[in-house]
């Protein structure tokens, strides 16, 4: 073994210059760099103003000082172990996972873990293998209108996922999930509920989902409750008089919840985070010994510049700002909804709800506001951002739109 590592190669050489792989000369090299991002920022800047379909916050203020975007910053592996890798910001990860711990109803923090993540689909598939590691055997059961990750990790994972119906207006049918619980005869299940489903901007009914496993028989030791709130989990604990039944927290007896950071949060890159019980991270926790550290995260390497971008937001926005974002985000929703229901469309507003859904509109409509749709329905998310002279512009053609099309039929 000694000896291999005496082992000599010679003289070092570069390999003959790519033309595929390095097709510019130095001069043109930097023109085309500068044209490039030139062109990349007036289409993303002009595509931010009209931008209606889908649950991104825009507004990025307070971003974190673009000084720190000349710097390698990698928070390794687990954000409260810590390791004896200097470019990281792990104290402030922590600082983020206290300030939404104690959002979401953790009361004894040295009971909950979290970290940063890619994103909030990073964060539904490590919740849900949280939940096949204390249940290797369980079946994984999701609504109708989870989002396409829930199903994509239970793929991932090789868990067996079962589809429960979903009501109406997109939350999970309780009527249909017993019956589920039922047919399974008491084997091991993870259940994976929305707190504000893609589509519908829906509430499942947490509580009522609980109450559920109870009554067939499922204890805390053979269920694991996984809480996808990639939006309207940073919206619904801001507003008073939120029914409970919906409300996401660990007051409730849920294993993990999670959310995106460049949802409702604000931050100008895809990131997520998720909180768990302690329990269930030192479960998978294993001895990290090139990096004296735990190997608790889904990624090793995971992005310091992300996790400065939530805490700017959360510490600088404040939670009277999202507050104030939840409360008028909420209310604007309502008014458009009752705007287009003026035109005589069929028009779906989930309370709490920033997502207002309606007859898809025309191509040319939908390609203006980016607007997702599906199955004859498309939808609008008022986020912060959105204006209400952006509001009053697609009304107007949506009504002309809407005029044209039941003169035609």
């Amino acid at each position: 073994m000694v000896a291999d590592l005496h082992k000599t190669v010679g003289i070092v050489t570069v390999k003959t210059e790519n033309i595929y792989l390095n097709p510019f000369s130095q001069a043109n090299r930097n023109e085309r760099l500068e044209t490039t991002f030139a062109q990349i920022e007036n289409r993303i800047e002009a595509a931010h103003k009209t931008h209606l379909g889908y649950p991104y916050n825009l507004s990025f203020s307070p971003p974190p000082p673009m000084s720190l975007g000349g710097y390698l910053i990698n928070n390794l592996s687990d954000p409260y172990t810590g390791s004896h890798y200097a470019f990281e910001v792990c104290a402030q990860e922590r600082e983020v996972m206290t300030w939404l711990m104690r959002l979401w109803g953790c009361h004894n923090l040295d009971e909950y873990w979290g970290s940063i993540g890619a994103s909030g689909t990073e964060g539904n598939l490590w919740g849900i293998y949280l939940g096949r590691e204390m249940l290797p055997d369980a079946v994984l059961l999701h609504s109708a209108d989870a989002h396409y990750s829930i199903p994509k990790a239970a793929r991932i994972l090789r868990v067996p996922a079962v589809q429960v119906a979903s009501l109406l207006n997109g939350e999970i049918d309780l009527a249909d999930l017993a019956e589920h619980l039922a047919a399974l005869k008491g084997r091991e299940v993870i259940v994976c509920l929305t707190c504000g489903t893609t589509m519908k901007g829906a509430h499942d009914d947490i509580i009522g989902a609980l109450s559920a496993l109870k009554s067939a028989g499922y204890d805390r030791n053979r269920r694991y409750v996984h809480i996808d709130g990639a939006l309207n989990a940073m919206v619904v604990p801001f507003l008073q008089h939120v029914p409970t039944n919906i409300l996401p927290s660990f007051e409730s007896e849920i294993d993990s919840l999670s959310t995106s950071g460049h949802k409702m949060i604000g931050t100008p890159m895809p990131c997520g985070a998720l909180v768990c019980r302690q329990h269930h991270s030192t479960r998978i926790a294993r001895a990290f010994a090139y990096l004296r550290s735990n190997d608790t995260t889904l990624m090793g390497s995971r992005n310091g510049h992300a996790v400065l971008a939530v805490w700017a937001r959360l510490f600088g926005h404040g939670y009277g700002g999202y507050a104030h974002d939840a409360l008028h985000c909420v209310n604007r929703a309502q008014t458009l909804a009752e705007r287009l229901r003026g035109l005589g469309a069929d028009v779906l507003c989930n309370p709490y709800a920033l997502t207002v859904v309606f007859p898809e509109p025309s191509d040319q409509i939908l390609r203006t506001y980016q607007l997702a749709s599906n199955l004859g329905l498309a939808h609008a998310i008022v986020m912060p951002n959105v204006t209400d002279a952006l509001l009053d512009r697609f009304i107007e053609d949506y009504a002309d739109w809407w005029a044209n099309q039941r003169q035609e039929v």
